[in-house]
C-alpha cells in the first residue's frame, strides 16, 4: 500500500524500518527488509538529499534518522505512523524481529518459537 506512494517497495520498507528503530545504518536495514546493500543506500542518499533524513558518521558508519527541522517531516511521519499502526503483529514481527538491546546476562536461551 505505501509503497505505491514513494514508488519502490524498498523506499517504503525503509522509511517503516527507520520510524520502528528511531535510527538505523544501512546495512542493518538492508538486512533487516532483505534487500541489497547498494539500493539502501541509495535510497537513503535520496532522502537525505530531500531534506527528510539527515546521517552522521559514529567511528566509520553512517547512521541515519528522520530530520526533526525539515518541514516535510512531519506530514511524513505521521503518514507512517498510520501505516506503521495498521500493521498487523505478524508483518511486525517480520519486519521488525532484530533485537537492538543485549539479553540480560544469566537469562536462559530458548530458541526461535517459529
Amino acid at each position: 500500500m505505501i509503497d505505491k506512494l514513494f514508488g519502490t517497495k524498498n523506499a517504503a520498507l525503509i522509511l517503516l524500518y527507520i520510524y520502528h528503530y528511531g535510527e538505523a545504518h544501512p546495512r542493518g536495514v538492508a538486512k533487516g527488509i532483505d534487500a541489497s546493500l547498494s539500493s539502501v543506500q541509495n535510497q537513503l542518499n535520496k532522502f537525505e538529499e530531500s531534506g527528510v533524513m539527515v546521517s552522521k558518521l559514529i567511528g566509520n558508519v553512517r547512521i541515519f534518522f528522520f530530520n526533526k527541522k525539515s518541514p516535510l517531516t512531519k506530514p511524513l511521519m505521521d503518514l507512517i505512523k498510520v501505516v506503521h499502526s495498521s500493521m498487523s503483529i505478524e508483518d511486525k514481527e517480520e519486519l521488525f524481529s532484530e533485537r537492538k538491546r543485549p539479553r540480560r546476562s544469566g537469562k536462559p536461551v530458548l530458541g526461535n518459537k517459529k
